[in-house]
């Protein structure tokens, strides 16, 4: 083997390593602040009665559960060699049961979101009736219960092994990992990210159709359709379908790959193909677990209507700890201490009538 191979696959295993060593925290780290955040602003009252907004909430609380489940468990068996799932089967059968319908809900709420939009966008008025916040948690129930009962085959064939000396928590048989590697991507990425742009495409040619139609006639009820909360948000759900499709469609395309090249048609890599193969894997997968943490970041930047709930919810939250450590008082302490001293300031002003009598003697004297 040439020299320049030997750099190249030692780069690129060094790149792997640290992928994984790094990247994991970091989106553990960041995933925990910003789904938070995201849970105080879609709970706020000038958002939770929107449907969409809903949708979103459910959102955050499935990248909670991909980041704590998924990701750090991923994080502790590749970085630090603590896997329980790799020697114990209850263990390895549960995260698997957990992980993959998680995965997929974090998408599968966006494309509802996608409807949502669509319905509320809608110039036809049946259609604007199946935007709302009632139906959306139904929705919600109903996919959650779906997808968890899908992917109930994982218990069958998921298995801790020792293979070469070494446990692990894989699937097994061979046959049933060709067809899992196919599943996952279809049901988790393609046909969601296949849903998303219909429905983005169709909301916005409703929006077009709509604002066609109201600007001869600028006091049209029809305007109040698109008001400010649902403009922005739409606008939201559209940034936030741009960003899945990237940052997913790899990692969709990789496993596929996986499933189809070195499974079935039992493709043979190099030991610089090999290289790369782990490098691209490794780099996908981490772009896949970014999307539990962009939402927020796309929010912020195309929603104005959540920036202004954000700067609510950071004053109020600072006001909070400042009044909790004694910085400063809070309201009704405020108005207290004005009333007390606006009534101190008025009993010295007032002249007792016995006083005044006094006065007008001690005048009468002189």
């Amino acid at each position: 083997m040439s020299t320049s191979n030997t750099h190249l696959i030692e780069n690129l295993n060094n790149a792997t390593f640290w992928i994984n060593r790094i990247s994991p925290m970091l989106s553990i780290i960041f995933g925990t602040f910003v789904n938070l955040f995201n849970i105080i602003i879609f709970t706020c009252r000038s958002l939770r009665n929107n449907p969409c907004s809903i949708y979103f909430l459910a959102g955050s609380i499935a990248n909670f559960f991909v980041i704590y489940v998924a990701l750090l468990t991923r994080y502790l068996a590749t970085s630090w060699n603590w896997d329980p799932t790799a020697t114990n089967m209850a263990w390895c059968k549960i995260r698997y049961f957990l992980i993959y319908p998680a995965l997929s809900l974090v998408l599968w709420f966006i494309v509802l979101a996608s409807i949502d939009r669509y319905f509320s966008s809608s110039h036809n008025i049946r259609r604007r009736q199946l935007s709302t916040v009632v139906i959306a948690r139904k929705n919600i129930i109903y996919t959650t219960v779906f997808m968890f009962l899908i992917n109930i085959h994982s218990l069958i064939f998921a298995r801790s092994v020792v293979i070469n000396n070494v446990s692990s928590c894989t699937i097994l048989p061979n046959d049933y990992l060709v067809f899992f590697n196919l599943f996952v991507p279809i049901i988790s990425c393609i046909l969601p990210l296949v849903l998303m742009g219909i429905f983005g495409i169709l909301t916005i040619l409703n929006v077009r159709t709509i604002r066609n139609r109201i600007e001869p006639q600028q006091n049209n009820n029809r305007n109040e359709r698109l008001r400010s909360n649902d403009r922005q948000l739409i606008i939201m759900l559209l940034s936030q379908i741009t960003i899945i499709f990237i940052i997913v469609a790899p990692w969709s395309i990789i496993n596929m790959y996986s499933a189809i090249g070195t499974v079935i048609f039992n493709v043979q890599f190099s030991t610089n193909g090999q290289a790369i193969y782990n490098f691209s894997f490794n780099l996908f997968r981490m772009l896949y677990y970014i999307n539990p943490v962009v939402g927020f970041y796309i929010y912020t930047l195309s929603g104005h209507r959540f920036r202004v709930e954000i700067k609510h919810c950071l004053q109020h939250g600072l006001k909070f700890i400042l009044t909790a450590f004694g910085l400063i008082q809070n309201q009704n302490q405020m108005n207290n201490n004005i009333i007390t001293s606006f009534t101190l300031r008025t009993e010295r002003n007032t002249v007792h009538p016995d006083q005044h009598q006094r006065q007008i003697n001690r005048t009468s004297i002189v």
